[in-house]
């Protein structure tokens, strides 16, 4: 079998699996479905009565998503399409985030041969959170469709040699789009300008960016400063405030999340490094002292999400020990792998702020740290060679086994 066959049999496997999902109703994430419910009933009501419903929305105390989503929606259902409808014309959101990660693939991967990262796309439809959320729709998919456009028009420009303005407003204007969908994206805004800024300097292009970010966002600011429900005011659960604003938990837990989605790039020369770095306590005692900081102040509370070393943790160990080990790696394989450098420590912050309510959930970051690392990650080319075949096929292996074990999860929810 040459490899168009093996790539469209893959492809055709995958996306009918999707439709399986549909039948069986999948829900890996646990949760989707819920969610689903739980906020569906906005659709009807925006479709009766738009301005009371607009008026009231995020009184009841659990509206954590912005209602633009639920509002395009109720135009949908007005125009005659029931909410079973709804959910299956969600199908089309799989084949737009799959067209639009190979668009951003092609850009940043030139060289490499279209069959290879036609393969790599596929990947995406063993994700966990794009299964559940094409069954149950949900607003940050598309918030996801949204980043990823204004990623491509991020890649366009850095291949610009002219470096026209058109291609960052409209990275501006898609990373706007995306947080109107899901208020924490807007926070990219801030890795976007500061790379922006490294090229324009204190120019007229940087002061016109400037405005136009605050142009989109205004309408933004007024509205959750006259509701100021989405990130200050909404809390499912009351929860001290040691917890609620606890960096440490932040950066442990997200911090285990980012390394689950860069074990794919761990090659064989970061390992030795790694080996190397890891006896010489004494030169690396800023990451020893970070370390012991952080789990000193560690009290990120049960049932408020952790991302999969969390979960492993408690169901191997009922303690956090593993995961602090985990922790303790990934600091170390990050430094051996070159990524402290200042774009990805703004990513980093980044991803902080985006996460900033008290939950971290897997489904927030995936699969947004894919793209991360693929696409906004400034890499040291010495040490972290990006393979795409080679990381193609390592990605498989991990969304499978992420699938596996969320199979294996939502068995014991039933």
């Amino acid at each position: 079998m040459n490899s168009s066959k093996k790539t469209y049999f893959l492809g055709t496997v995958l996306f009918l699996s999707i439709i399986f999902s549909y039948i069986i109703s999948e829900d890996t994430l646990g949760g989707a479905e819920e969610d689903y419910y739980l906020y569906e009933k906005f659709i009807v009501l925006f479709a009766q009565d738009f301005f009371g419903t607009f008026q009231n929305y995020g009184l009841e105390g659990f509206e954590r998503n912005s209602p633009v989503f639920y509002i395009f929606q109720s135009l949908l259902y007005k125009s005659g399409l029931d909410l079973n409808s709804l959910r299956y014309l969600n199908i089309i959101s799989v084949f737009i985030i799959t067209y639009l990660f190979f668009e951003c693939l092609k850009i940043q991967f030139k060289n490499i041969k279209i069959s290879t990262l036609k393969i790599f796309v596929f990947v995406l439809l063993l994700s966990p959170t794009i299964r559940s959320l094409v069954v149950w729709p949900y607003p940050i998919f598309y918030a996801f469709i949204l980043f990823l456009l204004s990623i491509k028009y991020y890649l366009l420009f850095r291949n610009d040699k002219k470096k026209k303005l058109k291609y960052p407003i409209l990275n501006i204007f898609f990373v706007a789009a995306a947080s109107y969908i899901t208020p924490n994206f807007c926070v990219f805004s801030l890795f976007f300008i500061y790379n922006f800024f490294l090229e324009y300097k204190f120019s007229n292009k940087i002061f016109y960016l400037a405005v136009v970010n605050l142009f989109l966002a205004l309408p933004a600011i007024i509205y959750y400063y006259n509701f100021d429900f989405y990130l200050l005011d909404v809390t499912l659960k009351e929860i001290d405030y040691s917890i609620k604003y606890n960096i440490f938990n932040k950066i442990i837990v997200i911090t285990s999340i980012i390394f689950f989605y860069f074990l794919p790039f761990v090659n064989q020369k970061i390992y030795h490094q790694f080996l190397i770095d890891i006896k010489d306590f004494k030169k690396n005692y800023i990451i020893i002292l970070i370390f012991l900081t952080c789990i000193t102040f560690y009290n990120f509370p049960n049932n408020f999400g952790g991302g999969v070393f969390y979960h492993l943790s408690y169901k191997i160990f009922s303690n956090s020990i593993f995961l602090f080990l985990v922790f303790f790696v990934s600091l170390f394989i990050f430094m051996a792998s070159n990524l402290y450098n200042t774009n990805n420590i703004i990513l980093f912050i980044c991803l902080i702020l985006y996460n900033i309510q008290t939950s971290i959930y897997h489904k927030y970051f995936d699969p947004l740290l894919l793209f991360i690392l693929l696409f906004l990650c400034t890499y040291h080319k010495a040490n972290v060679k990006i393979n795409i075949k080679q990381i193609s096929k390592r990605f498989y292996y991990l969304y499978l086994i992420f699938l596996g074990m969320s199979f294996y999860k939502i068995s014991f929810l039933i």
